[in-house]
């Protein structure tokens, strides 16, 4: 099963945020910060041998 990263908008704080296994791993000012590490994240577990994907909460898509 893939290491899923998630990027989603945390309403309440005003924040980016990306999740992973259910808990935050990183939180951003901007969707595009957020997005540019979680994919940088995916990376590093592709290349550690996992198998890794980034998603996009609120569109469903998939970034990477």
């Amino acid at each position: 099963m893939p290491l899923l990263f998630w990027v989603c908008r945390d309403e309440e704080e005003d924040r980016w945020l990306v999740i992973v296994e259910g808990q935050p791993y990183g939180e951003y000012l901007s969707e595009e910060l957020s997005i540019l590490d979680a994919i940088d994240f995916a990376a590093d577990a592709r290349i550690g041998g996992n198998t890794a994907e980034v998603w996009h909460r609120e569109t469903r898509a998939r970034l990477y």
